[in-house]
């Protein structure tokens, strides 16, 4: 009899410790709305952009013969990335370097000549005579000198002056072949695009086979790493922004808040739309791309505070474009549309529309909770 009683005891002790942990566990899982703070946000449309991007154009006329990627591939710094046809540059390069050659020689023969001028004066002249000019030169030119008929020595003077002009004109034209030869190896290397930086192919805008110009884009390559936000701020705003001053902004099709940090602040205004470019750090563990639209949510810094209903952020989620949440009613959970605010004084979010105060939501739904009918 002892034991049954004691039996029974401990069964009532078990169904009422397990009635108790099955409340606690219902009562963790789900909060109540509650009425909080929120200061006044401005919402700022931004974009996501690389820590760094550069368009890559043509620099020559010519086909693209080569394309080493596609629009995500990641390339070093330095390694090739297009290449265009550049055989009329190296018939042009040939023709170049043969007139080194010619004007090499010809630096040559002008030095040549003006040594023989030096050691044989006049000696082409006298060379037509086999000499005799010369001898006839050591009687009369004296006699032309005093009779003020001529300047022998200054004759001499100005036929090597005119052979060091030529002289100096054949090193200027092997200069100007040189310099020529200089230019066709830059625009040899111009026909081929390289990565400025380590870093992926953003967009492709040529393909193989196609002519391109000088000017003509054709890669938009940036630095991926480190991503960075964009966006255009009113004066009034930007000139309560600081350096590292700690944000939120709400990333494309998300209702989760990201935080940010105020990069950079540019100088000068747009004089059209009055605003001012301030670029925002995001944290490496984002979920962000290139390109993707941002919500940035910057204070007001004015002594406006309402209050609103919260919730926690977990318990939204999006089926589709909408956040729902899942409020309880009785033994069962319904199922609510929200429209979701600005982050309050305490971390949770606030809701515009769709719930009401004191009422329970689930902490936690996932898509596969059911409502219980």
């Amino acid at each position: 009899m002892k034991n049954s009683f004691t039996k029974n005891f401990s069964i009532c002790i078990l169904l009422l410790s397990l009635s108790s942990v099955s409340n606690a566990n219902e009562s963790e899982s789900f909060a109540t709305v509650k009425e909080s703070k929120v200061g006044s946000f401005t919402s700022l449309g931004g974009s996501v952009i690389p820590h760094r991007e550069v368009n890559l154009v043509a620099k020559m006329p010519g086909d693209v013969v080569f394309i080493a990627g596609e629009e995500g591939d990641e390339f070093s710094k330095g390694q090739d990335l297009a290449r265009q046809d550049i055989d009329a540059l190296m018939a042009k390069r040939d023709q170049a370097t043969a007139q080194i050659a010619s004007a090499e020689a010809g630096v040559n023969n002008a030095q040549m000549q003006v040594y023989n001028e030096m050691e044989n004066p006049n000696a082409q002249s006298n060379a037509m005579l086999a000499g005799i000019p010369s001898m006839v030169g050591m009687f009369s030119d004296p006699m032309r000198s005093m009779t003020g008929e001529g300047n022998s020595s200054f004759q001499k003077r100005a036929n090597l002056f005119a052979i060091n002009t030529q002289l100096e004109k054949a090193k200027n034209a092997r200069t100007q072949a040189i310099a020529g030869l200089r230019e066709l190896d830059k625009n040899i290397s111009n026909a081929t695009i390289t990565a400025p930086f380590n870093g992926v192919i953003l967009r492709k805008m040529v393909e193989v086979g196609q002519p391109a110009q000088p000017g003509v884009p054709m890669f938009l390559f940036g630095d991926t790493e480190q991503l960075q936000i964009r966006a255009e701020v009113p004066s009034r705003l930007a000139k309560m922004l600081r350096k590292g001053m700690q944000l939120n902004a709400r990333l494309d099709q998300s209702d989760q808040f990201t935080p940010i940090t105020v990069l950079r602040i540019f100088p000068m205004a747009d004089v059209m739309g009055h605003t001012i470019t301030v670029k925002f750090s995001l944290p490496e563990n984002s979920l962000a791309s290139p390109g993707m639209y941002v919500e940035v949510m910057i204070p007001e810094f004015s002594n406006k505070v309402v209050k609103v209903l919260t919730i926690p952020s977990s318990a939204i989620i999006v089926r589709g474009s909408l956040p729902v949440i899942y409020v309880k009613n009785n033994d069962k959970l319904d199922m609510r549309f929200v429209r979701v605010g600005d982050v309050a004084d305490n971390g949770w979010v606030s809701i515009l529309s769709g719930v009401y105060p004191g009422e329970e939501i689930l902490k936690n739904p996932t898509f596969a909770t059911k409502i219980k009918k």
